[in-house]
Protein backbone atom coordinates (compact mmCIF):
# COMPACT_ATOMS: atom_id res chain seq x y z
CA UNK A 1 0.00 0.00 0.00
CA UNK A 2 1.48 3.41 -0.49
CA UNK A 3 -0.16 6.77 -1.07
CA UNK A 4 -0.39 9.39 -3.92
CA UNK A 5 -0.89 12.76 -4.36
CA UNK A 6 -3.48 13.88 -6.68
CA UNK A 7 -5.33 17.23 -7.40
CA UNK A 8 -8.40 17.51 -5.31
CA UNK A 9 -10.87 18.18 -8.71
CA UNK A 10 -9.06 14.61 -10.23
CA UNK A 11 -9.93 12.95 -6.84
CA UNK A 12 -13.36 14.49 -6.88
CA UNK A 13 -13.86 12.77 -10.63
CA UNK A 14 -12.59 10.05 -10.26
CA UNK A 15 -14.64 9.28 -6.88
CA UNK A 16 -17.97 10.32 -9.07
CA UNK A 17 -16.46 7.76 -11.62
CA UNK A 18 -16.26 5.19 -8.91
CA UNK A 19 -19.52 5.72 -7.91
CA UNK A 20 -21.07 5.85 -11.48
CA UNK A 21 -19.53 3.47 -13.32
CA UNK A 22 -18.14 1.07 -10.56
CA UNK A 23 -20.76 0.65 -8.17
CA UNK A 24 -19.40 2.72 -5.58
CA UNK A 25 -15.85 1.22 -5.63
CA UNK A 26 -13.23 2.47 -3.57
CA UNK A 27 -10.27 4.77 -5.47
CA UNK A 28 -7.83 2.24 -5.94
CA UNK A 29 -10.42 0.00 -7.13
CA UNK A 30 -11.65 2.45 -9.93
CA UNK A 31 -7.97 2.93 -10.77
CA UNK A 32 -7.49 -0.79 -11.25
CA UNK A 33 -10.18 -0.68 -13.38
CA UNK A 34 -10.11 2.02 -15.35
CA UNK A 35 -6.18 0.75 -16.24
CA UNK A 36 -7.59 -2.96 -17.49
CA UNK A 37 -9.88 -0.55 -19.74
CA UNK A 38 -7.40 1.01 -20.94
CA UNK A 39 -5.48 -1.90 -21.73
CA UNK A 40 -8.50 -3.66 -23.49
CA UNK A 41 -8.49 -0.33 -25.44
CA UNK A 42 -4.88 -0.35 -26.81
CA UNK A 43 -5.69 -4.35 -27.59
CA UNK A 44 -8.76 -3.23 -29.29
CA UNK A 45 -7.14 -0.74 -31.53
CA UNK A 46 -4.03 -3.18 -32.20
CA UNK A 47 -7.02 -5.58 -33.87
CA UNK A 48 -8.19 -2.56 -35.58
CA UNK A 49 -4.98 -2.14 -37.38
CA UNK A 50 -4.44 -5.47 -38.03
CA UNK A 51 -7.82 -5.46 -39.81
CA UNK A 52 -6.85 -2.40 -42.04
CA UNK A 53 -3.96 -4.69 -43.70
CA UNK A 54 -5.68 -7.49 -45.39
CA UNK A 55 -2.53 -9.29 -45.66
CA UNK A 56 -1.30 -8.88 -41.84
CA UNK A 57 -5.24 -10.62 -40.87
CA UNK A 58 -4.99 -13.12 -42.54
CA UNK A 59 -1.70 -14.06 -41.15
CA UNK A 60 -3.02 -13.48 -37.47
CA UNK A 61 -5.65 -15.32 -38.71
CA UNK A 62 -3.38 -18.05 -39.50
CA UNK A 63 -1.85 -18.32 -36.95
CA UNK A 64 -4.19 -18.15 -34.82
CA UNK A 65 -5.87 -21.15 -35.98
CA UNK A 66 -2.44 -23.28 -35.76
CA UNK A 67 -2.64 -22.26 -32.14
CA UNK A 68 -6.22 -23.58 -31.75
CA UNK A 69 -5.26 -26.48 -33.60
CA UNK A 70 -2.39 -27.02 -31.10
CA UNK A 71 -4.24 -26.24 -28.08
CA UNK A 72 -7.00 -28.46 -28.83
CA UNK A 73 -4.90 -31.33 -30.01
CA UNK A 74 -5.53 -34.97 -27.69
CA UNK A 75 -9.41 -33.01 -26.22
CA UNK A 76 -12.47 -34.80 -27.35
CA UNK A 77 -14.72 -32.98 -30.04
CA UNK A 78 -17.00 -31.24 -27.55
CA UNK A 79 -19.73 -31.59 -30.06
CA UNK A 80 -19.44 -35.56 -29.10
CA UNK A 81 -18.88 -35.02 -25.87
CA UNK A 82 -22.03 -32.77 -25.18
CA UNK A 83 -24.60 -34.07 -27.77
CA UNK A 84 -27.52 -32.48 -26.34
CA UNK A 85 -26.20 -28.89 -27.24
CA UNK A 86 -26.11 -30.15 -30.56
CA UNK A 87 -28.81 -28.16 -33.31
Amino acid sequence: MTTMQIDSTVRDELAKVAAADFDGAPLGEAVRQLIMEHHVSHIMRRYEELRADPEEWASYQAEARLTDNVAGEGLPDAREEYPEYNS
